[in-house]
């Protein structure tokens, strides 16, 4: 190790990052990057069919009804404030949580997001399935993805409630603006696949169904030209917080 420079221990933990990891006042910089996004559990409500926020036929909230988004949006608070609280405690005063999330601008209507579009889409795909016969209207409806994608303002919000952390630096930024050529759809539905696929798999099976639905998926979202003019917008926010 070079002279002057501290020494840094790291260690890695399997455990839900929404509940205490480490002691008590042990971190002096916790670095959290696309993870936040993914919440605990989905929202109880959405699968609930006596629920007014039953989301039948969907497997996303952005395109359904403000009775779904508020029950995500409400999942998202209790995670949040869970993850503060725990931090909290493990982080000493003063020192530095640094938060690399997906995210939509204030001004974008959750139905116009890149995320929303993207994940909208496969769902639409597996409807198709479920009118062909290929798989169950019912497992559709119970395979909900537990994703959420905030905002700048909302994050504030939750942060300055929670109390424990003075928000450093927030910045909405874009990360795909210095690229000029066509949005590669293709790519990223391959992304998605590896992200979501494990989901999937719990509710319809084997990976030749899975082969069938993203195939589909391919396809539809390749018509897609409206996410060259969305997907350049703020989608990735940087929080960089300090304990109180």
């Amino acid at each position: 190790m070079e002279e002057g420079f501290p020494k840094l221990n790291s260690h890695p933990v399997e455990s839900s990052f929404y509940g205490r990891l480490f002691p008590e006042s042990s971190l002096h910089i916790v670095h959290v990057s696309y993870a936040l996004h993914w919440l605990s559990k989905v929202p109880e409500e959405v699968l609930n069919i006596n629920s007014p926020a039953w989301n039948k036929g969907k497997i996303y909230y952005t395109s359904a009804s403000d009775e779904v988004f508020n029950a995500y949006a409400a999942q998202f608070a209790n995670d949040m404030n869970n993850f503060l609280n725990a931090r909290a405690e493990q982080v000493v005063a003063g020192e530095l949580v640094l938060l690399v999330m997906t995210a939509i601008p204030d001004e974008v209507h959750r139905s116009r997001s890149a995320s929303g579009m993207v994940y909208d889409a496969l769902g639409l795909c597996l409807m198709d399935m479920a009118h062909e016969g290929l798989i169950s209207e019912s497992q559709v409806d119970a395979s909900k993805l537990h994703v959420y994608t905030t905002s700048p303002e909302e994050m504030a919000g939750l942060i300055q409630g929670n109390r424990h952390f003075s928000i450093e630096k927030m910045k909405l930024t874009d990360p795909l603006t210095r690229i000029d050529e066509p949005f590669d759809m293709q790519r990223c539905t391959t992304h998605i696949r590896a992200a979501v696929e494990g989901v999937l798999v719990k509710h319809f099976g084997c990976s030749e169904k899975m082969d069938e639905i993203f195939g589909r998926y391919n396809q539809k979202t390749a018509k897609y030209s409206v996410m060259d003019a969305s997907y350049k917008k703020g989608t990735l926010l940087f929080v960089a917080l300090k304990r109180k």
